[in-house]
């Protein structure tokens, strides 16, 4: 009976083994599918993270790029600051004189008449209308003899100053004022600046539609664009931008109160100009502008023009 127990006891033996064999079997499949399972989510994470990475370092690259852009762009070229004193006051002292020469021998571009419509501004006021740009040399020349004579009739606020190209081949880095973001008042006149470009030839300020298909019928899209009440015309330059080579806007500021200097007799002189103009818009008012002996003699020179 003994042997018998003991027969009994060793059959049991294979199937104890066989069940524990195939529970560590099991333990070890659960633990290498945990394994596995902990593996995929790390990967999953991984490429997560790797996404948000690259999803950041795109949004941080076209964040810079669009900042970056508007720095360099937007009012860009030689630097645009607010008029100082020093430029603000010269244009005051310059309105103040004229300069009484009885021909345009200054005036390397003199205005042409126009037959056509007036052009007006706000309560039926002569309009002069201006389409410009930053970059440009020969608007930065023109911008002194006009903003001159629009002083004898009103007043400029948060004028700018600048430089046009320093690439440009005819008068680099002319010394000259902006109209970008200025207004103008007066009793007499309306005054409209556009500045249509910045200094690096970008897209600044953009005319109406009656003011661009004025200054595209009349002024062949070009700079600088002035046009005074639909009567005169100013298509280019009205003087050479050389006479301000090597200067500052102060330095043209503090020069155009005195005529005697080559600076102060071309902007006087095509102040004149243009205030004999604006005075035959206006019907001669002011009167103390009107009649002085630089406006009736730049009147008296326009007259032979027909």
């Amino acid at each position: 009976m003994a042997d018998g127990r003991d027969s009994s006891r060793q059959g049991e033996r294979p199937s104890n083994k066989l069940a524990a064999k195939r529970a560590a079997s099991e333990r070890i499949a659960t633990a290498r599918a945990a394994e596995a399972k902990a593996v995929r989510r790390r990967n999953v994470l991984g490429a997560g993270a790797a996404v948000l990475v690259v999803l950041l370092l795109i949004g941080g690259i076209v964040f810079y790029g669009l900042t970056h852009k508007k720095k360099v762009v937007a009012g860009a070229g030689n630097p645009v600051v607010p008029a100082s004193s020093t430029v603000t006051d010269g244009l005051k002292k310059a309105a103040a004189i004229t300069t009484g020469v009885s021909t345009l021998s200054g005036v390397s571009g003199p205005p042409s008449r126009l037959t056509g419509d007036a052009l007006t501004g706000a309560g039926g006021k002569p309009q002069v209308l201006y389409v410009g740009a930053e970059y440009c040399p020969y608007c930065a020349i023109t911008r002194w003899p006009l903003t001159v004579a629009l002083t004898r009739f009103g007043s400029f606020s948060d004028l700018k100053t600048t430089k046009s190209s320093a690439t440009d081949s005819v008068g680099p880095n002319t010394p000259t004022l902006s109209y970008h973001g200025s207004s103008y008042k007066s009793d007499y006149v309306d005054f409209v600046g556009v500045e249509a470009q910045d200094g690096l030839q970008q897209p600044l300020e953009t005319p109406t539609a009656a003011q661009n298909t004025l200054w595209q019928t009349l002024g062949g899209a070009g700079f600088p664009f002035i046009d005074f009440g639909g009567k005169w015309l100013q298509k280019g330059t009205i003087s050479l931008p050389d006479v301000l080579s090597g200067m500052t806007p102060e330095d043209v500021a503090t020069q155009i109160g005195n005529a005697t200097t080559p600076a102060g007799s071309t902007v006087q002189q095509g102040a004149d100009v243009y205030t004999a103009v604006i005075c035959g818009l206006d019907g001669g008012k002011p009167a103390n502008v009107c009649t002085s002996a630089g406006v009736i003699a730049a009147t008296a020179a326009l007259s032979a023009i027909k």
